[in-house]
């Protein structure tokens, strides 16, 4: 009993100290963030550049989202990544008077980072913002965005909502590590950003930008990007104002959620960042004694420890979390932490089994190995 207690409380510490105190230590520097008006983005001095590749079924909801806007930037470029659908026919329904163009990434090239880069070439402009082909945003999205003020880099939130009931386990998963990256960012900085939603100044990622460390990798652009400015102590600020957010869907199936994970996986392991090295460590070790601890309560057939045990870690998380899942507005998937409680050992151990002889792909093509 006194082990449980012990680790309770050491558990139950750790979690409001990062992930409460650093939420709203966070939230006190976002209100920092939007200054004075002289010095607010300008959308006109932004492009939105948007890879694609055989987006055809997904890309719907994007080109909604950009029809249905109350402000414009000052341009939306696509990027086609030599598809083999009809993704560029879909694109081109948009009305001429939005302004939006499609490039085609020459051969040669391919891949998002190719792609991002043949855009940022051939464009003009402040700001550069990056999106995927299958979100959606608010209609109010860039008149948000044009009261923040300048800055190197703006990570922006991005959400996974679940289309089917059990897959709010995948929303889960996603929303604890930005609950984590958010209380992060509050101590000391942000350890993940979403090339979904990424804002960054285009003379900044001219000067930052190191290529040539991860071509290797077929994604990942925006934790690599975020390690190049973050090396070069570039000013970087996280926002998690829901009326920046991007929408997109969970994985649709339980082989394309490993798959991500694995991918997301491979990345962190090669990125070498040793803070976020570190919590998850922390993570692991945590977990590892938790389910020893359970373990333990088994097997003296001590039935009331074990429940409590494992209700007092899960009324923990459902407390500590709660402030940021409801900032996310995805209370619903909140109250699947009980259940994403009783699995995640097993997921754990399942993504550690498959690190070792699965290797993830991104858009059919292999990644390579950097765990």
């Amino acid at each position: 009993m006194n082990w449980m207690i012990l680790f309770l409380g050491l558990y139950g510490a750790l979690l409001i100290l990062i992930a409460v105190l650093g939420y709203f230590i966070q939230r006190m520097r976002e209100g920092g963030y939007k200054g004075d008006e002289s010095d607010h983005i300008a959308n006109q001095n932004v492009v939105v550049v948007i890879p694609f590749r055989n987006e055809e079924k997904r890309i719907k909801v994007i080109l909604d989202s950009i029809r249905a806007l109350n402000y414009y930037p000052g341009e939306f470029i696509f990027v086609n990544d030599h598809s083999e659908d009809n993704s560029v026919e879909r694109v081109k329904t948009l009305s001429d008077e939005i302004p939006y163009r499609v490039l085609e990434l020459p051969e040669g090239l391919k891949g998002k980072k190719a792609a991002i880069r043949h855009a940022i070439t051939n464009s003009d402009s402040e700001y550069i913002l990056t999106m995927d082909a299958d979100i959606s945003f608010h209609s109010d999205y860039f008149l948000n965005l044009s009261r923040l003020s300048n800055s190197d880099m703006y990570v922006l939130p991005a959400i996974m909502v679940a289309d089917k009931f059990w897959k709010h386990l995948f929303e889960v998963d996603l929303l604890l590590v930005n609950a984590f990256n958010c209380g992060l960012s509050g101590w000391f900085r942000p350890i993940i950003a979403s090339g979904a939603n990424l804002l960054f100044r285009r003379d900044a990622f001219e000067q930052f930008d190191r290529l040539e460390t991860h071509e290797h990798m077929p994604s990942g652009d925006d934790i690599y990007l975020l390690r190049d400015f973050r090396n070069a102590n570039a000013k970087i600020r996280l926002m998690t104002d829901p009326g920046l957010s991007i929408n997109t869907e969970t994985p649709q199936t339980i082989k394309e959620f490993f798959n991500q994970r694995l991918r997301w996986v491979a990345k962190t392991g090669d990125v070498k960042d040793h803070l976020s090295t570190m919590l998850a460590i922390l993570q692991g070790v945590l977990t590892l004694v938790f389910v020893g601890l359970l373990i333990v309560e088994i097997s003296n057939e001590n039935w009331s420890s074990f429940i409590g045990l494992l209700m007092a870690k899960m009324l923990i998380d459902m407390l500590v979390f709660l402030v940021f899942f409801n900032r996310s507005r995805r209370l619903r998937s909140w109250f699947f932490i009980p259940a994403y409680e009783l699995i995640y050992p097993f997921y754990l151990i399942t993504i550690a089994g498959m690190m070792y002889f699965f290797k993830p792909e991104w858009r059919g093509r292999k990644l390579e190995r950097n765990f």
